[in-house]
């Protein structure tokens, strides 16, 4: 197990009418950054650097996958099949009653 894990993992589409990927850790979204065609622009950095970060201090998990959120949903790779950002506040699950 990776020691930055996501709280909940990101769920990626790459191609239209591909199965799902879910991301679970700073380090598979790194490697899918690095792997990325076009390594350039703001919110690719930003994922890019709070990434790198995460992997040096797991403490910073969270931030790196709000900023891989961030890129997925800028390159349109984000799945639309479950919104699990609606049940995500603050870094932890929303609780289910208020």
């Amino acid at each position: 197990m990776y020691a930055a894990q996501f709280a909940l993992p990101v769920r990626i589409v790459m191609r239209p009418g591909e199965p799902v990927t879910e991301i679970y850790s700073a380090e598979e979204a790194l490697e899918l950054l690095m792997a990325w065609p076009t390594q350039e622009g703001r919110i690719f950095n930003r994922a890019l650097e709070a990434c790198l970060a995460a992997s040096a201090d797991p403490g910073l998990a969270e931030d790196a996958r709000r900023q891989f959120v961030a890129f997925a949903n800028a390159s349109s790779i984000m799945a639309r099949d479950v919104p699990l950002d609606s049940l995500y506040e603050n870094g932890e699950l929303k609780p289910l009653y208020r």
